[in-house]
């Protein structure tokens, strides 16, 4: 009897715990999605990567971010964990598709998440 309460008590504090981190997890992405639309209403627009230890250069990038007036933003190996890049990311391509049309795709950096 004691082996199934101590079971079921478990049980409950993983479903809680995960509930919880979903919900932390939910915010924490809208709040990215937030984040991107004032970011761009400001003129600043950025891809956000998470990259190795340190930040990756892809020869060539900077004609793209010229061209599409944005920066990479290469967090390195350590990202805050405040942001949720895939939402980010694709808030900033959303208003990239609708300056720029879908041209832009093909010549983005394979390693941006979330477009």
């Amino acid at each position: 009897m004691k082996t199934r309460i101590i079971s079921i008590l478990m049980l409950c504090f993983f479903f809680l715990t995960n509930v919880e981190g979903k919900a932390v997890a939910d915010n924490r992405c809208e709040n990215s999605k937030t984040k991107a639309k004032a970011d761009l209403q400001k003129g600043k627009v950025n891809f956000l990567i998470l990259g190795g230890i340190v930040s990756t250069h892809v020869k060539g990038q900077e004609v793209f971010e010229q061209k599409y007036k944005l920066k990479y933003f290469d967090f390195g190996c350590v990202m805050p964990n405040d942001i949720c890049i895939e939402d980010y990311n694709a808030t900033v391509a959303k208003y990239l598709d609708q300056t720029f049309g879908k041209q832009w795709r093909k010549e983005v950096r394979k390693d941006v998440k979330g477009i």
